[in-house]
């Protein structure tokens, strides 16, 4: 499965534009995980994100010949190779001043995950639509490096909103979490455009 080229057209310099590549998990797998952080983790529902994805690319900047649409897959991530983070620069580490509670908190898979070399080729097939004209004086992205917005790729999916009230030591979650979910499951990729319009987003 490839992202295709199309005849799609659009200034590259254009800063209305925001291009995105999600694999997008299962709804049953959502549910499972939604059940396992309210009856295992103790975290309120209100505070667990809906619509659970990772983001495979970001670009402020039109690709011209990327193709936009959602196609149907299967990709299983190895649940003991994941690790619990906050959603802040260098949150995969411990840091006084990141307070998981009041703070974004989301699952990350580590190199060593079994479905990092499926998500490294479905982000290439999104990338290798970069151009000089898109990239600038950027340094272009690759595997493991980000043109646009945060400088490394962290394939990692947002599990829960601020003022969830978890523990600081996210170890401790982490335990309880893979102990009681067998594996994440992907069902699609949906590689779309979002127009910026008076401030606001738009898909």
């Amino acid at each position: 499965m490839e992202i295709q080229r199309s005849n799609l057209s659009v200034d590259p310099l254009s800063r209305r534009f925001h291009i995105y590549a999600l694999l997008w998990v299962t709804r049953n797998c959502e549910e499972a995980i939604s059940q396992i952080l309210v009856t295992k983790c103790g975290v309120p529902r209100q505070y667990i994100q809906r619509g659970l994805h990772l983001t495979l690319y970001h670009a402020r900047r039109p690709l011209p010949g990327l193709t936009f649409g959602t196609m149907p897959m299967k990709l299983f991530a190895d649940i003991t190779e994941t690790r619990f983070m906050v959603l802040a620069p260098g949150g995969e580490n411990p840091r006084p001043e990141l307070e998981p509670s009041r703070r974004s908190v989301g699952i990350r898979l580590t190199r060593r995950n079994t479905s990092i070399p499926e998500v490294l080729r479905l982000r290439r097939s999104v990338y290798q639509f970069e151009t000089p004209e898109v990239v600038g004086r950027r340094l272009p992205s690759s595997d493991w490096r980000n043109c646009f917005g945060a400088r490394h790729f962290q394939p990692h999916i947002k599990l829960l909103r601020p003022g969830s009230g978890v523990d600081r030591d996210l170890k401790k979650l982490g335990v309880v979490f893979r102990s009681a979910l067998e594996r994440i499951e992907f069902g699609k990729l949906e590689v779309k455009m979002a127009i910026l319009d008076d401030g606001e987003t738009r898909f």
